[in-house]
C-alpha cells in the first residue's frame, strides 16, 4: 500500500465510530432524606435529564438510589452504604443528605438536586465560586415563608391564629421563623409554634390547638415532616384546619395547598452538573444556581371539606389542580 492511501484509511478508522468496543459505564448516586414513593418521580426526572444527555441506563450509565426513611441521623449510614457502590458523582436531596455523603468522602463530587443551606453549613464558600466538592440547585425556603402565609391568608382569610409546625432541626429554622413572624404581622396572624420528634408526636397538633385555639396549619419546609405527611394531612382534616404545606405530595394526600420550588425541575438540571463533572469540570467553580421554577399546588375537594370557596385569582395561577 502507497503512504499516501495507508494514511487515509488510518485516518478513516480513527474518525470511524467504535462499534462494538465498550463504553466506560459512569455510576451515578443519589441519596435522598424521604420514601421512595417521594423521591421516584424526582430521580425519574434526574434519568430523564441524563439520558438527553446521552446517558442511558443498560447503556453507559448506571443509577444507585438510598432512600433515607428514618431520622436524619440515619442518613451517615446511608451514605456510607452508597459510598461502598463507589460512585462516581452523587446527586443528594435536601442538603442534609449533601453534607452526610460528603462527610464519608470530602473530594467525592456531591450535586445538590435541592434544599437551602449548603453555604450556612459549610459546604460551599459562596454560591458564585462553592470552593469544595459540592455544587448545584438550591431554593431560598426563608422567602417562601411569607408567601406560603400569604397563600393561606387568600384562601382562608379568616385565619387568624396559625399554628407552625416543624421539628427545629432543619437548617433554616430559625431564619423560616423569623420571616414567619415578619409575615405574621403583615397578615394580622399569631403564630402558635408546635414541635414535633416523632410521627407519634403528630397529636400534638390538636392539644395545641385546644390550648391555643389556632384555626389555621402552616407546615415548615422541614425535611422530616415529608415522612410523616399522611398523619399530618388527616390531623388537619380531622381538626378542620385550612393548610399550607411545603410540598405538592402533602396536596396528592389530600391537604390543601401547597407552594414550592417545582423539585422535579431542579432535579433534572441537575443532570446538567452530573454531565459536566463526568466530563472534568470542577464542582469547586461550577456556581450554585437558584431555583426558577415554582408549583401552586390546590386541592379543591379538600377546599370543599373546609367549605372554603378558592378565589378565581388563585386557580388561575395554580399550575395543578386536584378535584
Amino acid at each position: 500500500m502507497r503512504r499516501r492511501d495507508f494514511l487515509i484509511v488510518a485516518g478513516a478508522l480513527t474518525a470511524a465510530p467504535r462499534v462494538g468496543w465498550p463504553q466506560r459505564v459512569y455510576r451515578v448516586g443519589t441519596l435522598v432524606q424521604g420514601p421512595e414513593t417521594t423521591w421516584r418521580g424526582r430521580i425519574g426526572a434526574l434519568r430523564a435529564g441524563l439520558k438527553e444527555r446521552g446517558y442511558v441506563e443498560g447503556r453507559n450509565l448506571v443509577i444507585l438510589s438510598r432512600y433515607n426513611e428514618s431520622g436524619l441521623d440515619r442518613l451517615a449510614g446511608a451514605a456510607a452504604d452508597l459510598l461502598r457502590e463507589k460512585p462516581d458523582v452523587v446527586v443528594c436531596g435536601p442538603v442534609l443528605a449533601a453534607a452526610a455523603m460528603q462527610k464519608q468522602d470530602r473530594n467525592l463530587p456531591v450535586v445538590i438536586g435541592n434544599g437551602a443551606g449548603s453555604v450556612k453549613i459549610g459546604l460551599a464558600k459562596s454560591f458564585a465560586r462553592p470552593g469544595g466538592s459540592v455544587t448545584g440547585t438550591e431554593t431560598q425556603t426563608e422567602e417562601l415563608t411569607a408567601k406560603h402565609i400569604q397563600l393561606l391568608k387568600t384562601i382562608a382569610p379568616k385565619v387568624s391564629r396559625l399554628a407552625v409546625l416543624g421539628t427545629g432541626n432543619f437548617i433554616f429554622f430559625e431564619e423560616a421563623w423569623r420571616a414567619a413572624r415578619g409575615a405574621a404581622r403583615t397578615f394580622k396572624v399569631e403564630l402558635i409554634d408546635v414541635r414535633i420528634a416523632t410521627e407519634g408526636e403528630t397529636s400534638r397538633i390538636a392539644a395545641a390547638c385546644a390550648k391555643g385555639g389556632c384555626n389555621g396549619l402552616y407546615v415548615m419546609g422541614d425535611p422530616l415532616l415529608i415522612n410523616w405527611r399522611a398523619r399530618i394531612v388527616e390531623q388537619a382534616a380531622r381538626l378542620k384546619l385550612p393548610a399550607i404545606y411545603y410540598q405538592p405530595e402533602f396536596v396528592e394526600d389530600g391537604g390543601l395547598a401547597s407552594y414550592s420550588a417545582n423539585i422535579e425541575d431542579t432535579w433534572r438540571r441537575a443532570a446538567g452538573y452530573v454531565e459536566r463533572i463526568l466530563n472534568g469540570a470542577k464542582p469547586a467553580e461550577m456556581p450554585i444556581e437558584l431555583a426558577t421554577k415554582f408549583e401552586l399546588v390546590i386541592n379543591l375537594k379538600a377546599a370543599r371539606g373546609l367549605g372554603l370557596t378558592v378565589p378565581g385569582d388563585v386557580l388561575a395561577r395554580a399550575d395543578r389542580i386536584i378535584r
